[in-house]
């Protein structure tokens, strides 16, 4: 058994790197569950869909995304006051991948 905190420390450091990962994939406001969940099992390596949907959680919970209300698909909203140097990649880049 981990202690809380560093299990929390641990957490939030994965889920920047999930974010990094999606900067870097060319990301910037929106992303779709389908492609949210192909880079959660690339980076964690994992194919079991509850620990997928913790992950999800755990980004919405440490406020790295902003789920988004539609229709028909799942759809987040990247959240740049939880992402400082997000600001400076929206200035210089806009969003390359088409949602």
């Amino acid at each position: 058994m981990c202690n809380w905190m560093v299990c929390q420390l641990n957490a939030k450091k994965v889920c920047e790197e999930i974010i990094e990962d999606l900067i870097k994939e060319g990301y910037r406001h929106q992303i779709s569950h389908r492609d949210l969940v192909k880079t959660i099992m690339q980076k964690r390596n994992i194919i079991d869909e509850r620990s997928i949907n913790r992950w999800i959680n755990a980004l919405i919970n440490f406020e790295y995304l902003i789920p988004q209300e539609t229709t028909i698909f799942k759809v987040y909203k990247l959240n740049p006051t939880a992402i400082p140097h997000l600001f400076q990649i929206l200035n210089n880049q806009p969003q390359t991948k088409i949602q």
